[in-house]
């Protein structure tokens, strides 16, 4: 029988990839006819924040230590802002699908910057998965570059492998702060950061969006939902579905934001599915389950020595 806390876990990691999945095609619909990509960045960033602000009034946590406040402004302006930016604008110029296919490296990304910056231990194992992800990963870009159809494109491949380096970067520098705070305090400081870079850039273009000119509801419709629901929500379940089921398993949960986006894309009539997508889906899915399989052997390998300490 499962416990009523990982029940409580799954669920709430189902609910936020079904939202991040669903963001896709919502955000490529949105592009370019009514918005750009740094329009999406400032309501995206801009209005996740003012929902992050307000729910703090009722909030009870402790401050964020002057020892942290540099950590979390990094974090805010190159794990969100770029991350979100250049998400944005690679969806501008790419096919939903794959965008949502590139967007599953992070985790073995991690693995790379962790030996990078960390100097954590790069084993054989961690190495062989990296290099099949990042294969499938390049293999998508080229492809899907050069002999796409007319909704693929290398330049927005490009910006979403960029955007995937930035994401990873954010779950690395926001790792020892989850843990210290309240997840909405954490947030909304986190959001404020991004804005410093969101705002400038997003103002230059805002006033001339055909959103702005030519306003219709449908289109303040789509972008309400992905403030409240990719962004605000999925970001305040993910803090509390780890504790309640581990890292391991939440980041299982990101390998079905391509499933979710691909079939409302091809539903949508937004995009459709070409035979490289698959077969780099299967081969960056190889790559990560051989670098997360070596890194969960070296944790439970480090648990036994420490207990045997």
């Amino acid at each position: 029988m499962i416990k009523r806390g990982v029940a409580r876990g799954h669920l709430a990691m189902f609910i936020s990839v079904i939202f991040f999945g669903l963001n896709i095609p919502v955000l490529k619909e949105l592009m370019p006819k009514w918005i750009d990509g740094y329009d999406a960045t400032l309501f995206r960033i801009g209005g996740a924040t003012v929902l992050f602000w307000i729910t703090s009034i009722f909030i009870k946590s402790k401050p964020i230590d002057k020892s942290d406040r540099l950590t979390i402004f990094l974090s805010g302006m190159v794990g969100l802002f770029l991350f979100i930016f250049l998400f944005n604008l690679s969806l501008q110029y790419g096919s939903p699908v794959d965008i949502s296919i590139i967007m599953t490296t992070p985790p073995v990304m991690v693995v790379l910057l962790s030996a990078l910056f960390y100097k954590t231990k790069l084993s054989f194992w961690k190495l062989f998965g990296l290099i099949i992800s990042i294969s499938g990963a390049v293999m998508l870009i080229l492809i899907g570059g050069t002999q796409g159809g007319k909704d693929r494109s290398m330049t927005g491949n490009l910006l979403a492998a960029l955007s995937a380096v930035c994401y990873s970067f954010y779950i690395l520098s926001m790792k020892n702060c989850s843990e210290k705070y309240h997840p909405v305090t954490l947030l909304k400081w986190v959001f404020l950061s991004a804005c410093v870079g969101a705002i400038p850039f997003g103002l230059v273009h805002i006033f001339k969006a055909p959103i702005i000119l030519n306003p219709e509801p449908l289109p303040w419709l789509m972008i309400a939902f992905i403030i409240i629901f990719p962004t605000f929500i999925s970001y305040l379940l993910i803090p509390p579905a780890i504790k309640l089921i581990g890292h391991e398993l939440v980041s299982m949960y990101q390998y079905l934001i391509p499933v979710i986006a691909t079939a409302t894309a091809i539903a949508l009539k937004i995009s459709k599915l070409y035979w490289d997508q698959p077969v780099a889906v299967a081969i960056i899915f190889l790559g990560v389950f051989i670098s997360s399989r070596a890194v969960g052997k070296e944790r439970e390998k480090n648990n036994n020595n420490s207990l045997k300490k």
